[in-house]
């Protein structure tokens, strides 16, 4: 799929090889580790249908007000949040996921 990101921030952490990541972090490198290895899932993948099939990756559509996004598991405690976007180019539908935020899942 192809994949956007929504800062440069999260860019940044995926292109920037871990050990090169300077200053302080707002993620443990772990945590940044985990979101790399994500990133190539989600990158490797040809759609969402594929993504469900990750059990690991506890992938799922979010309730309320975001359940315009999903999420996938990058540890106990942090989700990856992401959007999908449609992109119509002639016949075909190519799925873009936006990648929206990396989340402390269990606090506001």
């Amino acid at each position: 799929m192809k994949v956007l990101f929504k800062t440069t921030e999260l860019e940044n952490f995926y292109i920037t090889p871990l050990n090169e990541l300077e200053g302080k972090l707002p993620f443990q490198k772990d945590v940044i580790k985990q979101f790399k290895k994500k990133m190539e899932i989600l990158i490797s993948a040809d759609s969402l249908d594929e993504l469900r099939q990750f059990k690991s990756l506890n992938f799922e559509q979010l309730k309320g007000n975001r359940s315009h996004e999903y999420s996938i598991r990058l540890n106990l405690q942090y989700r990856l949040i992401f959007s999908v976007l449609m992109e119509k180019n002639g016949d075909y539908v190519i799925e873009a996921i936006l990648i929206n935020e990396i989340s402390k899942h269990y606090e506001k």
